[in-house]
């Protein structure tokens, strides 16, 4: 059984893993969060195109027509067909009316919505700026810890950090007696893994079949044929 030394040893290590993980999730979280936040980016043909100002501006106009022939249709019932010019006249000055109201204000709005993607975009590229800045910092802490990591832990490769519980188990179970024995223990068990996945592999590989198999028997087909050759030619001479 090993001694509490070396289990104490393992544990320390796990918890320096665990850090490193912190920083690595750290980094992978920011840039995550960088490209959620581009997708706030847009370029003016993009509002443009969101805002679809030709089909408002149809809509505003059909509304204006609406509006002056009510207006004219109203005049006409009050002032009668003698001054049906007065209607016609004051309905075509309410179209063009509402119509270039509606225009003036649909390209107001337009502008609204392009400057205030313009403040978006600056203000997202700011987020995106401390971003990278955090990133950079954490890559930069995490890169350091790494290389402090292989002095604290001198008994294992780093490329196992990951499966430090594995290796641990090796001293729980009492299969090994120091860390470097248990990180012995796991490269052989890993080494033999991959030695039976790639046995197993090539066992596994269905053997290519021949021409036979694949199309068939051409003479079994001869001979069925003939058969029910024999078979037609009976029937047509009882038939005689």
């Amino acid at each position: 059984m090993a001694n509490e030394t070396e289990l104490e040893k393992i544990d320390r290590a796990a918890e320096y893993f665990e850090r490193y993980f912190e920083f690595e999730d750290a980094v992978t979280v920011s840039k995550e969060n960088k490209e959620y936040l581009k997708t706030y980016i847009h370029d003016n043909d993009y509002v443009v195109k969101n805002f679809n100002i030709k089909n408002k501006i149809i809509k505003s106009l059909g509304i204006s027509i609406g509006i002056g022939l009510a207006a004219f249709l109203l005049l006409w019932l009050l002032l009668g067909t003698k001054l049906i010019i007065v209607g016609i006249i004051a309905g075509a000055l309410i179209f063009i009316g509402v119509g270039v109201f509606g225009i003036a204000l649909n390209k107001y709005r337009l502008t609204a919505a392009e400057q205030k993607q313009v403040e978006v975009n600056e203000g997202i590229n700011e987020q995106i700026i401390m971003l990278d800045d955090r990133i950079k910092q954490v890559e930069r802490q995490r890169d350091d810890y790494y290389k402090a990591l292989e002095k604290r832990v001198p008994f294992m490769s780093l490329d196992y950090m990951k499966n430090v519980q594995q290796i641990k188990q090796f001293l729980v179970d009492g299969k090994a007696d120091t860390c470097e024995e248990a990180v012995d223990m796991f490269e052989e068990s890993m080494l033999l893994q991959q030695m039976t996945y790639i046995m197993t592999k090539s066992e596994t590989i269905e053997p290519v079949k021949d021409d036979k198999e694949r199309f068939g028997d051409p003479l079994k087909i001869i001979k069925e044929n003939k058969k029910k050759r024999k078979k037609e030619k009976k029937a047509k001479k009882y038939k005689k």
